[in-house]
């Protein structure tokens, strides 16, 4: 009897396709050791996929509320293009009716505990009122973070300075000086350029007394006065933001390349691990696949076995390894405080984000698995020609 190629007729046709499927999915569905360590293997590959594309998910979400919030047209107000020589004056902070922020900015000389310095660093406070950047930087008066950027961290690490969080430095700007303590660093792609030091108000005024109740300049956000009106305010110059929402767009794009990448290295791992298995397993199972092209089983019927065999492994990894992907990413993304990291960016599960790792997997699968399993079905001669 040929066992791909049934030559039954009437009722016993349905059964024989019942009892050829049943087949086929015990074979392909076998599990062993081997199988099982593949499995976690496809697993972690397809993890860290998943949780790069969780990550790359929530940057995008994170870039449409950016965008969203830059698209009104900010506009930068400021006296001198070195934002730490500009000035103005506090008399001229817009009125309620108008979203803003405002920063104030110094140029310092830092040093640690062991006395390394390092020269042009920014010290930066950050005024907002209406809580726009999400760091509840709102009331100047008792707002007490000290966060470093991580450039300024690669920078300080040159001069041999210690870094990190809850590391203590002086401020030196002229001839004051002031102390602060690190709480946190904050990572590549946030809002503000990574070698900032954002420091309290009080310690702007302490190293630079003529700024007090003054500002660097201000970012308007949104006002009911027209855009004349406050390009005119008087000895300031003013400069729309707009091409901030590209530099974020940009920034989105060139992390969706570098997933694309990812992509291809986990496709190329996963199928030849995939091509390793089937490739084992054929040998292993070579007794079965005699009996069964014994039988009369068509080389068709071997492929299927090994095939689904390949899919049923990479389904399994490729689910594993998308759930253990997002929690992993997760978990990084709510314990980073504790290493002194904050982050912008939140994991979203989108359909996507679930179905492009496993898609990778299954097609990963469907290519490792297929050359083993034609090759599989070329190990034994049927006893008769198939037509």
């Amino acid at each position: 009897m040929d066992i791909g190629r049934p030559l039954l007729d009437g009722c016993h046709i349905k059964e024989f396709r019942v009892s050829s499927l049943s087949i086929i999915a015990r074979l392909s569905t076998k599990m062993n050791k081997r199988i099982f360590a593949t499995i976690i293997g496809i697993a972690f590959c397809v993890s860290y996929l998943a949780g790069t594309s969780a990550m790359v998910e929530g940057l995008n979400k994170t870039t449409a509320t950016i965008a969203a919030t830059f698209d009104q047209g900010p506009v930068l107000i400021y006296s001198n293009e070195d934002f730490a020589l500009s000035y103005i004056s506090g008399t001229e902070l817009p009125e309620n009716n108008t979203e803003y922020v405002a920063f104030c900015f110094v140029n310092v000389t830092i040093r640690d505990n062991s006395g390394n310095e390092a020269d042009d660093i920014y010290a930066v406070s950050v005024f907002d009122p209406g809580d726009i950047l999400g760091l509840n930087m709102t009331i100047e008066s008792s707002d007490s973070q000290v966060l470093m950027g991580t450039q300024l961290q690669e920078m300080l690490d040159s001069y041999s300075i210690s870094t990190g969080a809850m590391e203590s430095y002086w401020l030196k700007y002229n001839n004051q000086t002031t102390y602060v303590q690190i709480d946190a660093l904050y990572p590549p792609g946030s809002i503000f350029p990574d070698d900032w030091l954002l420091v309290p108000r009080n310690v702007i005024n302490t190293l630079k007394p003529e700024m007090n109740g003054n500002y660097s300049f201000l970012m308007i956000i949104d006002s009911e006065k027209s855009s004349d009106e406050i390009w005119n305010i008087e000895g300031t110059y003013a400069k729309p933001t707009s091409g901030v929402v590209g530099f974020f767009e940009k920034g989105f794009y060139q992390v969706e390349d570098g997933l694309w990448t990812i992509i291809l290295i986990t496709g190329l791992v996963t199928s030849l691990l995939v091509y390793c298995i089937i490739s084992i397993e054929t040998e292993y199972n070579a007794p079965t696949i005699k009996i069964l092209r014994g039988v009369g089983a068509t080389r068709t019927f071997v492929i299927k076995i090994f095939i689904l065999k390949s899919l049923f492994i990479t389904l399994v990894g490729g689910i594993l390894g998308t759930a253990l992907g997002y929690c992993t990413a997760s978990a990084i993304s709510s314990i980073s405080s504790v290493f002194g990291v904050m982050t912008f960016v939140t994991p979203v599960a989108t359909l996507d984000s679930i179905v492009i790792p496993i898609c990778i997997s299954l097609i990963s699968g469907l290519i490792g698995g297929f050359w083993p399993a034609v090759r599989a079905s070329k190990m034994f001669s049927l006893r008769r020609n198939e037509k």
